[in-house]
Parts: structure tokens; C-alpha cells; sequence
């Protein structure tokens, strides 16, 4: 009898759907289970539901392991999310970034905030960056803040839960938490100020073993005692690592799902334009990346409405569009995106769209043109790779293959980079040639007749409409 392959399990904790994926050691999905995410609201503030999405875990686990010869466990999640905990566990929720903030935060953050070329990273409204979230909690509820031992990242969180050592990782604490320093390396001021320091454990890299499961899960999911649980990192940045492990690093990379995130290695942090969404992210390797972070994918799903029409459908109604004038203008989120003081006056100009493969084409545009000017302001040359929910948006991958005839545009044949990147940390050390699991299809550039001249007209638009606010 063939005894069975190891895997790895990974928790890919996003802030649409949580999913349990069990992968080959060289990053092939084997079985994928998934579910819609949810805040919770609290009595404290709006939160990330750990007790659910930990019953989740289990479960799935349980479920899995029944099938696979799990061997390690991963975590990866979205950014700005961390968990303050004792001994016994979290002393306080877990902040959800979009928690409704008091009054009072945005002028007292205000005044202890670093500035942006310390952090790389403005400070954006509410509690969207975990150092605003801790300030909020140390503030309100000073009994339980006292209390944390320690404040974990959220991947670091699920793999001390699991049973690993507390740890911190730096994809995961630099992105866009106001916490790290990315071009000196080192914590910025306002962590000593504040007394933090000694809440962040040693660091840890993103695949390495923290440990075994706990006895706890060993019986509650039935899987072998020697599991090894690894840091995890951030979800993003296991999605960059994921072709940095495919022979891929100098690839531009858009890593998209309810954020896209673009990330090029070519671009210096010198020169960063604040206004144009720019930040600098830190891969697992501790080396900072030029970035952009918009709120792409929540912008594209109000426009696209209830029944998405992303294919062929859409495509073909984008010169009619185009011609009409129908255009939409950012931004459609509270996040001011590439905009600054555009969160929430997004509209769509000219006739509107009433059908939904129409509205698919007002939101394909809408979303290549910001990866466009995204891609523009990280001065990005190198083929380009569409990773994440857009991967499957083929009427956004022909419009920027068409926005940029010059430079290669393919898609990954896999919505699930995230995931697949972090396994991919399972046993990496020991990986001496590229892996071949990366697959992408290329996206041929075909011109669509009037389209650059929308982009440059959808820009000054855009800039325009939003001086109005200053």
C-alpha cells in the first residue's frame, strides 16, 4: 500500500470568505473548503469573529485531515488586523480595521502618529491601521489593555492558538500598521512612546515552526501530535512570495481581492507619492517593496452589483460605454484610495448603466484604470501578473493588457495565490529550485478604440473632481 503524501493545511483568513486549503509541498491545491466572513459586533466595537472562524478551523481540520496526510499548518490573513492576549487568550476582541472609531481617536492619533515617510503609510480614517486601533483600546478600556501580554498579528495569533510559541513576522507587522519602519528596519518612534514595545514577541520568519498543535487539537481534530504550526505571514505578501518562489521576483505583481495591492521590487521607496496611494510593504525576507493599496475589488463588487457579469459580455459593451461618456469617478469606499479626500463621493457620470453586463463594463473600466495608474506610479516595466479574485476577470485582464500594449500581462490560473504562496513557506528552506505549480495564461493585448484617451480623461476627471474638497 502507498503510503499517502505529506501536505500542508493553510488558513487563508480573508476579510470576505475564510478558507481551509490543503496543498502539495510544491504549492498544488488539492482540496479547497470555503466560507463566507463576517464582523462581529461587540460591546467593545466591531470585531473579527475569532470564535467562529476558529469553529471553522476545527472543523475543517477534522474534516480534512480524514483525507490528507496533513503535516504542517500555515496561516495567512489580510493586513491591519492583530490580537491583544494573556495567558488564557485575548483580553479584548479583535478589532475589526472598519470598526466605527470615537470622536475623540482622529485628533489624538493625530498628535502621536508617525509621519508618512517613517511609516510609509498615511493615516487613514477610523481604526484602519492597527497602532490607531491600540491607542483606541489602551485608551477606553485601560483595565484589559493592561493586561496583553502580548499583541499578535493575526497570522502569529492562529499559530499560537494552534499551540506555537507567540511570535512576531514582518510581512505581517509592516503591513500598513504604522508599526515598522520599513527603510531603517526598526520599530518607528511612536512604539517606545506609546509603552509597546514589549508587547510585540521576537520575530519569527514566515515559514518557520513554532511549535507543534497543542494537545488540545490533537483531540478535538484528530491530527497526529507532531503537526508543525509555522508563523504565517501576511496574505498579500505570501502572494508576492509565491512567485519570488517560482522565478518570478522581478514580475509585477497585482494581488487582488477585496484590495488590490501591486507590488514591483524595481521601484525605490525614495520619491514615494503619498497621494497616489503609494506604501511600502515588507516580504517575508525582510525586504521592502514598493507598493500601491486601493480598495479595487470592494469598489468593483458596488459597481458591478448583486449579478457580476465579468467575461466576454462585459467586454464587448466597453466601446459603447466609452463612447456614451458613461464613467465612474473614485471613490466608492470610505478609502480615499488613490484620491485624496475622494472616500465615499464616488458616481458614475454620463448615461448610467442598466443592465448588468453593462454595469460589469462601467466596473471593468473603473478597476483598470486604477490598476493603470497604480502600475504607473510604481513605475512598473516588467510583465505583469494578475493574482486573486481579479485573476478570473477576464474583461479587467484584456483592458489592462490593452492599457499596456507594451509591457506582458497574464493572469494566474488559480484565484488562490494567497493561500498557495503561504503553503509554499511549508519546508522552504530547504527548497533549492524554483517551484513549476505557478501557472498563468497569457492576456493578449487587443486595442479597444478610445480607450487610452478614457484613461487620461478618466484621470484629470478624477483629479479634478476631487480638488474640490480640499
Amino acid at each position: 500500500m502507498t503510503e499517502p503524501a505529506d501536505r500542508v493545511a493553510i488558513l487563508d483568513l480573508g476579510k470576505t470568505n475564510i478558507k481551509v486549503v490543503i496543498a502539495t509541498e510544491d504549492g498544488t491545491p488539492v482540496e479547497i473548503l470555503s466560507f463566507p466572513n463576517a464582523p462581529l459586533i461587540t460591546r467593545y466595537y466591531l470585531a473579527i469573529d475569532l470564535p467562529r472562524i476558529q469553529e471553522l478551523v476545527l472543523d475543517a481540520l477534522s474534516e480534512l485531515g480524514k483525507r490528507h496526510r496533513i503535516r504542517a499548518i500555515v496561516g495567512t490573513a489580510h493586513g491591519c488586523g492583530g490580537v491583544l492576549v494573556d495567558e488564557n487568550g485575548p483580553v479584548l476582541p479583535a478589532m475589526d480595521y472598519e470598526a466605527q472609531a470615537p470622536g475623540w481617536l482622529a485628533d489624538a492619533y493625530a498628535e502621536i502618529a508617525p509621519s508618512y515617510f517613517e511609516v510609509f503609510c498615511s493615516v487613514s480614517s477610523g481604526a484602519m491601521r492597527p497602532a490607531q486601533g491600540m491607542l483606541w483600546q489602551s485608551r477606553e478600556f485601560p483595565t484589559e489593555f493592561q493586561r496583553a501580554k502580548h499583541f499578535l498579528l493575526t497570522p502569529q495569533y492562529f499559530a499560537h492558538w494552534l499551540g506555537g510559541r507567540p511570535a512576531t513576522e514582518i510581512s505581517s507587522l509592516a503591513a500598513q500598521c504604522h508599526l515598522w519602519n520599513p527603510l531603517k528596519g526598526e520599530f518607528p518612534p511612536i512604539v517606545a512612546r506609546q509603552g509597546w514595545q514589549k508587547l510585540f514577541p521576537a520575530f519569527a520568519k514566515a515559514g518557520e515552526a513554532l511549535g507543534t498543535i497543542a494537545p488540545w487539537v490533537v483531540k478535538r481534530t484528530g491530527l497526529d501530535p507532531s503537526v508543525e504550526v509555522l508563523a504565517g505571514a501576511h496574505d498579500s505578501n505570501a502572494n508576492l512570495y509565491r512567485y519570488k518562489a517560482a522565478g518570478m521576483a522581478s514580475h509585477t505583481v497585482l494581488s487582488t481581492g477585496t484590495w488590490m495591492i501591486g507590488f514591483n521590487r524595481g521601484r525605490p521607496l525614495e520619491g514615494f507619492i503619498e497621494a497616489r496611494a503609494m506604501v511600502a510593504n515588507v516580504d517575508v525576507d525582510g525586504e521592502p517593496i514598493a507598493s500601491t493599496l486601493t480598495m479595487t475589488g470592494r469598489e468593483y463588487a458596488i459597481l458591478a452589483g448583486d449579478k457580476p457579469v465579468s467575461d466576454s459580455r462585459a467586454l464587448n459593451l466597453v466601446p459603447d460605454i466609452l463612447a456614451r461618456g458613461t464613467i465612474a469617478l473614485p471613490s466608492f469606499v470610505d478609502d480615499d484610495g488613490a484620491f485624496p479626500k475622494s472616500g465615499g463621493n464616488g458616481r458614475i457620470t454620463g448615461p448610467q448603466p442598466n443592465s448588468p453586463e453593462e454595469r460589469g463594463a462601467v466596473a471593468a473600466l473603473y478597476a483598470a484604470f486604477s490598476a493603470n495608474l497604480c502600475l504607473d506610479v510604481l513605475g512598473s516595466t516588467t510583465p505583469i501578473v494578475i493574482d486573486g479574485g481579479f485573476a478570473t476577470n477576464q474583461a479587467f485582464g484584456h483592458l489592462l493588457a490593452a492599457l499596456r500594449p507594451d509591457q506582458p500581462v497574464s493572469m494566474s490560473r488559480s484565484k488562490d495565490g494567497t493561500a498557495l504562496g503561504a503553503g509554499l513557506l511549508w519546508r522552504r528552506f530547504d527548497r533549492t529550485a524554483p517551484v513549476e505549480s505557478v501557472l498563468t495564461d497569457h492576456v493578449p493585448s487587443i486595442p479597444v478604440a478610445g480607450l487610452q484617451d478614457a484613461a487620461r480623461e478618466w484621470l484629470a476627471l478624477a483629479d479634478k473632481a476631487n480638488s474640490a474638497y480640499d
